[in-house]
Formats: C-alpha cells, sequence, structure tokens
C-alpha cells in the first residue's frame, strides 16, 4: 500500500512542481475515505458514480484524471484525450479505470475509442436520479463511437440535430461472455439556440447481441444458434433496425433459433425522450418525459405510462438556489396492460400476455448491466443490494425488483463560498410478480444524501464532503460519509 500511495503522491509533486507550463490539459487529483455503519454504501453514495466506487467499507480512494482543456491543432481538426485512474485500498484493493479515450475531431464530426463516461437521454445531467437506459451507474463500456455530439443546424436556424452510432465490447460478464454493444441516439431540437422556447425529441436505441453463454442451456435450446448466440453481418441488420417486416421478406430470416425470431435478434432496449425548454431573462425551466421501451411494445402504445417525468429549474444567477430538479419514475406496465393514451386511442394490444421484464432477459442473464451494475436508472436495483428477506433467490436474473414508481427531487445551492447538492427519494418497491408466480408485498425505501464543497484558499483546493442515510424495508438501513481533498491544476 505504502508503494501505490508513494506513486500517487509522487505524481502529484511532479505535475505541481513544474513552472507556468502551457495549459493544454486539466489534471485532477482527489484523496478521500469512505466509511459506513454496514460496511456498504448507501444508494446515492453508490448510483451513478460510473462505477468507481468500493464494493466494501471502509476504504480509502485515490482518484487521479487528466483531459485536454483546449484544442491541440486547428479549429477544423481536433485531437482530444482523456484518462481516469482510481485506486482502492481497504477490503478489496482495486484498481479502476473509468475512462481512456482518444478522440479525433473533423468540423461537426468526432469520433472516439476507449471508454468515456457519457449521460444519453434528455435529462438534468448534474442532479438528475438518472436517465433510464443510460444513467452512469455503471462503468463505461469500451466502445467506437462516431457521431455529432453538439447540436448542428439541418436546413433551416430553427431546426438542429445531433446523433451517435457505437459499436462497444461487454467482455467477460457473469453469465456470457464476448457479446456485443450496438447503440445510437438521435436527437432534433426546434427552435434558435437563443429562443426563449426551444422543443426537443429523440430517441436511444440500445442493443445487447453475440457472444457465447457461460452457463449451461439445453443442447437444442432455442436460444442457441450452434451453441452460441447468433452474431453475424444479417444479425447485425436486425439489430440496427429492429424492423421484423422487413427481414421477413428474406428466406434465411427462418433459418435462426425461434427465440430470436419470435422476439427480437438481442436484447433491444432504450427510451424515447421529449422536452420543452423555456428561457426567461436570468432563469430556466425545463419539462422532460423519458418513455422507456422494451422490445417494441412502447410503439404499440402499450407501456406509454413506464419511464421517467421530470422538471428542472435555473433560477437568477444572484440567487442562493442553484437549481432544482424534481422527478418521478414508473416502471409498473411493462406490458402487462394497455396504457392511458392506448386505451383513449381505442388501440388493440400488439403484444397481448407479453410482459418486458424490463432490465432481463432470458439470454442474457446479466440483463441490462455492466460489471454487475445496473446501466440504467439506478432505482431498478440488482438482487444483491437488497434485505435477504426481499429476494426471490433467482441467481439467474439480474434485476428482481423492477416494478417500481418513485420520487425523486435534487437542489443545488450555494452560501458564500460553500456549495451544497441534496438528493432525497422515496420509492416503492413491487418486486416482480411474473418471476417465480409470486406475488411480492410493496416494500417503500427512503435515501437521502447531501454533498458539500468547501474551498480551502491557501491550499488552493477543494474539501468534499459527502454524508449519506438509507431508510426502508428494501435495502437496510444505512448511514455512510465520505470526506475527500480535490485538487485541480
Amino acid at each position: 500500500m505504502k508503494k501505490i500511495f508513494t506513486f500517487w503522491l509522487g505524481l502529484v509533486v511532479a505535475c505541481n512542481a513544474q513552472q507556468n507550463p502551457p495549459k493544454k490539459f486539466d489534471y485532477r487529483f482527489e484523496i478521500g475515505s469512505y466509511f459506513s455503519i454496514t460496511n456498504k454504501l448507501p444508494f446515492w453514495q453508490s448510483s451513478n458514480q460510473f462505477g468507481s466506487i468500493p464494493s466494501d467499507l471502509p476504504a480509502f480512494l485515490c482518484r487521479q484524471s487528466i483531459k485536454t482543456q483546449k484544442d491541440t491543432l486547428n479549429r477544423f481538426f481536433k485531437f482530444d484525450y482523456g484518462f481516469e485512474a482510481v485506486t482502492i485500498l481497504g477490503k478489496n484493493p482495486q484498481l479502476l479505470l473509468p475512462e481512456g479515450f482518444l478522440c479525433t475531431k473533423l468540423g461537426k464530426f468526432e469520433i472516439y475509442a476507449g471508454r468515456r463516461k457519457e449521460i444519453f437521454g434528455i435529462v438534468d445531467t448534474l442532479l438528475s436520479s438518472g436517465s433510464v437506459s443510460w444513467s452512469g451507474n455503471a462503468m463505461p463500456i469500451p466502445k467506437v463511437q462516431i457521431g455529432m455530439p453538439n447540436y448542428t443546424k439541418l436546413f433551416f436556424k430553427w431546426l438542429s440535430f445531433k446523433g451517435t452510432y457505437s459499436h462497444g465490447w461487454f467482455g467477460n460478464q457473469t453469465f456470457a461472455k464476448g457479446y456485443y454493444l450496438h447503440q445510437k441516439s438521435l436527437f432534433f431540437r426546434l427552435g434558435k439556440p437563443a429562443s426563449m422556447l426551444n422543443l426537443y425529441g429523440g430517441i436511444v436505441h440500445n442493443v445487447t447481441w453475440g457472444g457465447t453463454p457461460k452457463n449451461t442451456l439445453p443442447i437444442n435450446d432455442d436460444r442457441l444458434y450452434n451453441g452460441k448466440f447468433p452474431a453475424d453481418w444479417y444479425v447485425y441488420g436486425n439489430v440496427v433496425l429492429p424492423l421484423k417486416g422487413l427481414w421477413k421478406q428474406s428466406p434465411k430470416y427462418y433459418t435462426y433459433n425461434a427465440f430470436e425470431t419470435t422476439n427480437h435478434f438481442g436484447n433491444q432496449l432504450g427510451s424515447v425522450d421529449a422536452a420543452a425548454e423555456f428561457k426567461f431573462k436570468k432563469s430556466k425551466l425545463i419539462l422532460y418525459r423519458q418513455f422507456l421501451f422494451d422490445d417494441g411494445q412502447l410503439f404499440g402504445l402499450t407501456n406509454t405510462d413506464d419511464g421517467l417525468y421530470g422538471v428542472s429549474f435555473t433560477p437568477k444567477p444572484e440567487s442562493s438556489f442553484k437549481r432544482v430538479v424534481f422527478e418521478y419514475l414508473f416502471t409498473k406496465n411493462q406490458g402487462r396492460y394497455v396504457a392511458g393514451i392506448g386505451r383513449l386511442l381505442n388501440m388493440p394490444d400488439r403484444h397481448p400476455n407479453e410482459e418486458s421484464f424490463l432490465f432481463n432477459h432470458q439470454q442474457y442473464f446479466d440483463g441490462w448491466s455492466y460489471n454487475k451494475r445496473t446501466i440504467g436508472t439506478p432505482f431498478l436495483t440488482p438482487e444483491q443490494n437488497i434485505r435477504n428477506e426481499n429476494q426471490l433467490g433467482n441467481g439467474n436474473v439480474f434485476v428482481n425488483n423492477n416494478r417500481i414508481w418513485a420520487f425523486y427531487g435534487a437542489l443545488l445551492n450555494q452560501i458564500g463560498t460553500i456549495s451544497f447538492s441534496n438528493r432525497l427519494s422515496f420509492s416503492r418497491n413491487f418486486g416482480n410478480t411474473s418471476l417465480l408466480g409470486r406475488v411480492i408485498e410493496p416494500v417503500d425505501q427512503i435515501s437521502y444524501s447531501v454533498n458539500t464543497t468547501v474551498p480551502l484558499r491557501r491550499l488552493k483546493a477543494d474539501l468534499n464532503v459527502n454524508v449519506s442515510v438509507d431508510h426502508g424495508d428494501l435495502i437496510k438501513d444505512n448511514y455512510g460519509s465520505y470526506i475527500s481533498l480535490i485538487k485541480k491544476w
């Protein structure tokens, strides 16, 4: 441990000893410690931290990150990079690399390779409880991505768009190995950037596909194709464009197993997002809605009530309250009934008796997770994180508690030079009644966290103090703290 600490400290001293170096990058160093009464992190200390957290407490953490600060070449061609290393010392020592990427930008386009911290979907990325399908709750998945990260004019000054297209690698997980991620996003904005009103809409589409199961499945199991999950160029076409009517025209479609042709190739999920942004003289209000879909039920208006509802308000700069966010998450439909808008339009149920079993899959038993952490909203908690009496005892299912509703509020305020970030959530959790034919009594959960940042002028650093509390019947009651010193160059 002494050698590791000496190594990190030496790097910090070396960087600080340079005399007025040209600032082409930002360097950040953080050192801190965790403590809790259950030796596990409270809910809001572990959520949306990009997986760079200790698994057991008490623990000591050292974090270093470096990123480009400004363009290194000309305006059209730009080269960016980023790297972050987290060393955790404690009961389970770890070296984590939550970020490490190289990025090339050509005008409005960019292409990057590696791990990069990202959130997909229209939410308040600073204070949100988490975008429903890609929240930053898990370690970033290594991928290659091409796209236009910023809104760019399309035909008219009042119409702009942005989008991404990527291929990623899940690697070796608990129940499967060598499988892939396909992800794409496309968003539009109506209104000029300086307009009083902007309307937004778009989609995030995620697919896990290919790979080999690590658990033993029957030889003639219709989930397998030559002993693996299907993965070829024809399958990739179905993954990119999951339109059964298009692909059924080819005889090759029927050469695959019944599991794929009855459902979709791979595990497909995502969100369709809509938002309205109102700009006032010195303040801003954003209303957003994320419609969560799994296996196409959303487009039949079956489960349009599943998803995230949110409002974000940014007051005047001189106010001590810097931002306020309220959100409501609902995931109890999952194809069990036709949602209200579908009934209003007298739409038939296009998926009768089909439940989406949200964030789980009958091929990929790891579900919508990476390194045992939920990729989407952290409210859909893995079974290993909840009380023993609420577990359903099925080790082949990642999220056994995926039917919930939750209220969430967050407040960012500042008094003098000291800033406070508060998060409070209340959820009612219904387990998953379809899993073992067992009715789960609803249980309530309250979680609270306050994070305080105090500038230390003499050290030219920040003192960061976080206190979090959990109380309820879903997870064990807990109290935890995290204290760290953050230095930036």
